[in-house]
């Protein structure tokens, strides 16, 4: 008997060894592919590294945004502050995170895009982390790794600047599932890991509102790992319903600038709930044949909504067989909830933005998808062991194709022109893609081009909700040419589409002023700071600009001061300003007024002479000749012999 015991013994101390091994092997193995798979997605997506800025987005984001370019603690509580609304979202780490990258390239895109990619590589490896822990299946997580990594639906979120919130939020989400994991497995549900779960949580909803629905996806954890429903498994997520419902609430009042109003006015409840269903349909046509994206996806006409009572049939279809034949399958039933519980935040019963659909927001829902894949590819190539090279070999094809198309579709968002051609490519229709392109030709000063693009934006503008931005943008091309009455019709018409439309509404007055009917230019001002926006800065200056030329010179210095007063760097107001102080021989306070102008624009070659012509006034003749010898050197037309008179008298003094 002794010597059996000792024989178990001796045979147990040989198999711990064995499954260290085998472990060890499999971590070793995880590790080698996941880098493959890393430097693979690194090469598909590497063309946004030459990428340029898109006027969508981009431009508020980052190039003509002013929150992202002073790093400064006042900055950042401003940024962090509730009402600091950007685009419709409150996402101040997004916001952080641009301010720091203007600090190292200022408007250089290409550390913008670098970071973005960086930061989607780092989610491929936390998103392989979370699938070991969930399956401990090596096929599983590396099939489902590749998919997350090279997917073309990934595209929009990893090369598109302006979403940058989609790779960051998904990087503390994804840190948040796995240290609950790691609280969950935890002898004695170590509470350091619970904490660090939902500081990671609240990371991810301040760098993007969709997060919010990471609290759901926790209770799906405990049924993966059939943890019981208790009331201390309900009140461990507690905390993260609270900062959800906060959050969420935060949101809803940001989104208020986007269209979500008119959705709600145009759609009925039950076309809504259509259209949410219809979005799953989409998404899971897109997961598996995504050939024909495309950055922007309309809304249907309302008169043409057949097709998407049709989606929404087969969603349902689809759903209901799904609860009903597999409901007792873990690994459906956790994938597809999940799916469904992250995109119900962008399934437009509740409309945000003007898009039916967006790859971008199938980021994280996707992962549900992936899961299902990765594991019944698992099984497959690990169940049947004659035909398993058969059942490896099908997704190694596929992930193979959509690398292709990853680069391919990665080129097509390299600038504005490409972006939006390659959408006209897929709908001829969508006006968007006109607007959006027309702006592009209108600041290539393209102006024919451009007019003709708008037009046809216009034409579609059934299907069309924003349509006043193809008139801003028809106004604009026809003020660059000098038709300032069409300019003005344009702006009109897209005020009568969106009467809070401030920028419609400010180009008009400049055209206004172009033309001389100062007066209505001053009421479209008038109406921008009294009622739309207080501290609309160029308002107060083109104000006082119209003010000036009706002779109210004591309303254009207070319009000119406000403007200073809102940003003491505005260098024109202070010309403007020491201007009529000049007209009014108030020499001394119009000298303050250019000499803080020439520090703010010390290339400009009117201020010195400006400045010259009050010296003179002044008798100080030594000044005024080195400003005006200035003014020469920058360029500027002096008059006739000014400068040798000055000389003259500049000596006899």
């Amino acid at each position: 008997m002794k010597q059996e015991k000792k024989h178990d013994t001796r045979n147990t101390q040989q198999k711990k060894p064995s499954a260290g091994k085998d472990k060890a092997s499999s971590t070793k193995t995880l590790l080698i592919w996941n880098v493959v798979i890393a430097a693979i997605a690194f090469i598909a997506f590497s063309p946004a590294l030459t990428g340029e800025f898109l006027g969508w987005d981009d431009y508020n984001y980052i190039k003509d945004n002013p929150l992202i370019r002073v790093l400064s603690w006042e900055n950042i509580v401003h940024i962090f502050h509730y009402k600091t609304i950007v685009v419709g979202n409150y996402h101040p780490l997004t916001m952080l995170s641009y301010v720091i990258e203007y600090q190292l390239a200022g408007l250089n895109p290409v550390l913008y895009h670098f970071d973005n990619l960086a930061l989607h590589l780092c989610n491929v490896a936390l998103f392989s982390w979370l699938m070991w822990l969930l399956t401990k299946k090596t096929y599983a997580t590396l099939i489902a790794t590749a998919l997350f990594a090279l997917h073309p639906m990934r595209v929009e979120s990893v090369v598109w600047a302006a979403e940058r919130k989609d790779v960051l939020y998904t990087f503390f989400f994804l840190l948040s599932l796995i240290f609950y994991i790691h609280f969950l497995l935890k002898e004695n549900r170590n509470i350091r890991y619970y904490l660090v779960s939902l500081l990671f949580f609240i990371l991810s909803i301040l760098s993007k509102g969709q997060a919010v629905v990471l609290p759901l996806t926790l209770f799906l954890v405990d049924y993966w790992y059939q943890r019981k429903t208790t009331i201390a498994s309900v009140l461990n997520k507690v905390p993260f319903f609270i900062f959800s419902l906060a959050s969420g609430i935060l949101a809803l009042v940001a989104q208020q600038s986007s269209l979500t109003e008119q959705r709600l006015l145009v759609h009925s409840l039950f076309d809504r709930l259509a259209i949410a269903a219809f979005n799953i349909s989409a998404y899971l046509y897109k997961l598996v044949y995504p050939f024909n994206l495309s950055c922007f996806y309309k809304y249907p006409a309302i008169d043409d909504m057949g097709w998407v009572y049709a989606g929404a049939v087969f969603a349902i279809v689809v759903i209901a067989a799904t609860a009903f034949f597999l409901r007792k399958n873990r690994v459906v039933v956790f994938g597809s909830l999940f799916f469904l519980f992250t995109i119900s935040i962008v399934s437009q019963i509740l409309p945000v933005g003007n898009a039916i659909i967006a790859d971008r927001y199938t980021y994280i829902p996707y992962i549900g998808l992936f899961f299902i894949i990765g594991v019944i590819c698992d099984q497959m190539i690990t169940g049947k062991r004659k035909h398993s090279a058969y059942f490896l070999t099908v997704p190694i094809i596929f992930i193979v194709l959509f690398s292709f198309k990853t680069y391919s579709q990665a080129r097509s968002w390299h600038d504005n022109e490409t972006l939006w051609k390659s959408a006209l490519n897929q709908d001829p229709d969508n006006g968007v893609a006109y607007t959006n392109l027309g702006k592009h030709y209108t600041d290539l000063m393209e102006y024919a081009t451009a007019i003709d693009l708008l037009l046809k934006a216009i034409q579609n503008e059934a299907t069309y909700s924003e349509s006043y931005h193809a008139y801003l943008n028809l106004g604009t091309a026809y003020s660059r040419i000098g038709n300032y009455r069409e300019a003005i019709r344009n702006f009109s018409l897209a005020l009568a589409r969106r009467p809070l439309f401030v920028e419609a509404m400010f180009n008009r007055g400049l055209s206004y002023t172009s033309i001389g009917q100062y007066d209505s230019a001053v009421a479209d001002f008038t109406t921008i700071i009294s009622k739309l926006d207080s501290l609309h800065i160029r308002s107060y200056y083109s104000r006082g600009v119209a003010l000036n030329k009706l002779n109210l010179t004591d309303r254009a210095i207070a319009d000119y001061s406000s403007a200073i007063r809102i940003n003491p760097n505005y260098g024109n107001a202070y010309v403007n300003r020491g201007n009529i102080y000049f007209t009014r021989e108030m020499f001394d306070p119009a000298i303050a007024d250019y000499d803080i102008a020439i520090a703010l624009i010390p290339d400009d070659g009117k201020i010195y002479l400006n400045r010259s012509f009050v010296y003179f006034k002044m008798h100080r003749y030594k000044e005024a000749l080195d400003d005006a010898l200035k003014a020469a050197g920058l360029k500027m037309d002096v008059p006739g012999n000014y400068i040798t008179d000055l000389k003259n008298l500049a000596k006899a003094r």
